[in-house]
C-alpha cells in the first residue's frame, strides 16, 4: 500500500518497474484497487529461496538498469544492498526493521539487527517512513546525513457524502480497527480494549469490528466482528460507519495507514503508544485516553469528546502527512 502510495504521489520525470513476487501469474490486487491505481511495469521477483531471489533480482538489475533502486521493507532490502545495481542510487525504507518484530524470539531479533548493523553503508540513502524509524537507524550507526523521512499519506478517500456518525451514550457505540488479524496488529488488544468499554459501559451497546482478515480461517472472538479483506471504497465506507478508531498494533514504522485513513474519514481516534508515533498527546493514547472516552460516553458529552480528540490529531498530524509532503519527500529521495 505505501509503495502504491508513492507512485501514485510521484514527482513528475519517473518511470517505475515494480520487483515483487507474482501470484498466478499477475502482480497483488493492490495495484489496481482504489483511488489513484499504479500505471507502472510489473516484473515477477522468485523469493522462492534466498539464492533464487538473489538470481533473480540479479536479471532484473542487468536487464532494467535502473537509475535509482528503492528497496521497501527489511527484507529486500537486504538484497538490494548485496546485489550489485551498478551506478544506481540505492534507496533504502525498511518501513518497519525487522528486528522490532515480537512474534520472533530475541536471538532472531539480535540477529535481524546485525545484519542491519553490517549493512548500514551499502545503501546510498535510508528514507525512513517516520521520525522514530530515522531514531532507530541513527541507533544502529546510519550517517545522519543519509537519513531521510518519506511521510504515509492515506490511502483512502472520504466522499462528502460520508459523514461521520454520532455514538448515543444511551444507545451504542461502535469501535473498530483496520489491519491483518495477525501479530503486528494485536488483535489481543483489540479484544482486551473492547472488553474493557463493555465492562466500563453496562448500558450501551459496544459493538466491535475488525476490519480486514487474516492468513486462513479466523474466529471471531467476543462478538467482535471480522470483515475479512476490502477493498480501499469499501474500507473507506467502514471506516466511516465507527464511532471511534482503536489501533492496537504492538510495532509500527510510523504513523501508520490505517491510523491516516481513519483520521480521512474523520473518526476520533485512540492508538497504543510505541516509539514510531513519539510525542502523542495523552488523550489519543489508548493508556490514557480511554477512560476520558467512557467517563464521556457515560455523562452523554461524546459529540464533545471526538470533537477534542479530532483537534489533538489535527495539531498532531499537521501538513506533514500529505500527498504534496510525501510528493517531496520523493523528490528529495529520488534526485
Amino acid at each position: 500500500m505505501a509503495v502504491r502510495g508513492y507512485i501514485a504521489h510521484t514527482p513528475p520525470g519517473f518511470e517505475h518497474v515494480v520487483a515483487s513476487t507474482h501470484a498466478d501469474g499477475a502482480p497483488a490486487a493492490v495495484w489496481t484497487e482504489g483511488h489513484g491505481a499504479a500505471v507502472v511495469r510489473h516484473l515477477h521477483w522468485d523469493t522462492s529461496s534466498p539464492l533464487k531471489a538473489v538470481l533473480s533480482l540479479r536479471r532484473m538489475m542487468n536487464t532494467v538498469r535502473p537509475d535509482v533502486v528503492h528497496a521497501h521493507s527489511s527484507f529486500p532490502g537486504v538484497y538490494a544492498r548485496v546485489v550489485p545495481v551498478g551506478g544506481a542510487r540505492l534507496v533504502y525504507t525498511p518501513h518497519c526493521f525487522a528486528f522490532e518484530r515480537r512474534d520472533v524470539g530475541r536471538p532472531i531479533r539480535s540477529l535481524y539487527r546485525w545484519i542491519e548493523r553490517s549493512l548500514r553503508r551499502r545503501c546510498d540513502l535510508l528514507a525512513a517512513a517516520g521520525p522514530g524509524e530515522a531514531l532507530t537507524a541513527a541507533g544502529l550507526g546510519y550517517d545522519p546525513g543519509l537519513l531521510r523521512m518519506i511521510p504515509n499519506v492515506p490511502s483512502v478517500r472520504r466522499s462528502e457524502e460520508e459523514k461521520p456518525r454520532t455514538a448515543s451514550a444511551s444507545t451504542t457505540i461502535t469501535v473498530g480497527m483496520l489491519g491483518r488479524w495477525a501479530p503486528q496488529k494485536d488483535p489481543r488488544a483489540f479484544v482486551d480494549l473492547v472488553s474493557a468499554l463493555r465492562r466500563e459501559l453496562p448500558g450501551v451497546n459496544v459493538r466491535a469490528k475488525w476490519i480486514g482478515g487474516g492468513d486462513g480461517g479466523v474466529e471471531s472472538p467476543n462478538g467482535i466482528e471480522i470483515t475479512g479483506w476490502k477493498s480501499p471504497e469499501d474500507v473507506a465506507r467502514e471506516l466511516a460507519g465507527l464511532d471511534v478508531y482503536l489501533h492496537t498494533a504492538a510495532w509500527e514504522a510510523a504513523v501508520a495507514i490505517a491510523v491516516l485513513d481513519a483520521f480521512e474519514c474523520g473518526i476520533p481516534i485512540l492508538v497504543r503508544p510505541i516509539a514510531a508515533m513519539p510525542a502523542l498527546p495523552p488523550q489519543v493514547r489508548t493508556d490514557s485516553g480511554l477512560q476520558p472516552l467512557i467517563e464521556a460516553t457515560r455523562a452523554g458529552r461524546f459529540a464533545l469528546w471526538a470533537e477534542e480528540n479530532l483537534e489533538q490529531w489535527d495539531r498532531y498530524l499537521g501538513d506533514s502527512f500529505t500527498p504534496a509532503a510525501q510528493r517531496a519527500a520523493l523528490h528529495a529521495v529520488w534526485g
